[in-house]
């Protein structure tokens, strides 16, 4: 079932996602219930980030074609960044391309929505809700500068999420693209992952405590590039749909 969050008559919402409408239901991601009968076109709602999390974790270098990219900062363990949560935007919002920076690149990935939170998870399976599209937008030339590289990830709508979550999706090979200006960037499968998304969530949860709502971004595909002013980039990942966002200078 694809879950969705979305504003419409100034009331946030939640309903069923499915052939380019959304069916309204009552009670929300976590506690999904009848519906209302009613039903919206997407094109008459405003999509709303699935949740709101209190911590954005970023799995890095999960792919060994863009460990390969990055290989001047790439290290051979699984890596960890924390993202700001009010970098956290929705499906149809605007990535502002931040003045500081000098290039800003796309990055697609499957995104992990925790269901239930604990520490030092040992049954990922029963913690995790569903999957989401995450873009973690990065300013490549800020990360390569910091040690730490949630800085050049944290800018406000460098995370978008969406549009729904899948809670019944087979994600041990989803094909996942990333499309700008209908041109192909990134395009791989989940079965090239060298770290399981159950294998993720029991890493991050090593380091702290996971909450209902948190999003784990799983590393992005091979293929990052710099993204423009004007530019439409598209994440597309099987089974979920596609997150479409638009770049502008702030």
């Amino acid at each position: 079932m694809r879950l969705c969050r979305f504003n419409s008559g100034g009331k946030e919402r939640f309903g069923i996602y499915s052939d380019n409408e959304i069916r309204e239901i009552d009670g929300d991601l976590f506690n999904p219930k009848k519906e209302t009968g009613k039903i919206y076109r997407e094109d008459e709602v405003e999509f709303l980030p699935p949740t709101q999390p209190t911590n954005i974790v970023g799995i890095g270098f999960n792919f060994m074609k863009h460990r390969d990219e990055l290989k001047d900062i790439a290290t051979n363990e699984p890596t960890i960044t924390l993202m700001a949560a009010n970098s956290v935007t929705g499906h149809g919002k605007e990535i502002l391309l931040p003045e500081i920076s000098g290039r800003v690149e796309h990055e697609a990935e499957l995104g992990i929505i925790i269901g239930k939170g604990g520490h030092r998870i040992e049954k990922p399976a029963e913690h995790i809700l569903g999957y989401t599209i995450v873009n973690d937008v990065t300013a490549r030339d800020i990360e390569h500068k910091m040690i730490q590289w949630s800085p050049s990830k944290s800018f406000p709508g460098f995370c978008p999420v969406g549009p729904c979550v899948n809670t019944e999706l087979d994600v041990r090979n989803l094909r996942i693209q990333c499309r700008v200006n209908d041109e192909l960037r990134q395009d791989s499968t989940t079965g090239k992952m060298i770290y399981s998304p159950n294998e993720c969530v029991r890493f991050a949860s090593k380091f702290m405590t996971l909450e209902q709502g948190d999003l784990i971004a799983t590393g992005t595909v091979p293929g990052v590039g710099k993204l423009e002013d004007g530019d439409v980039v598209e994440v597309e990942i099987e089974g979920i749909g596609i997150l479409r966002n638009f770049v502008r200078k702030k």
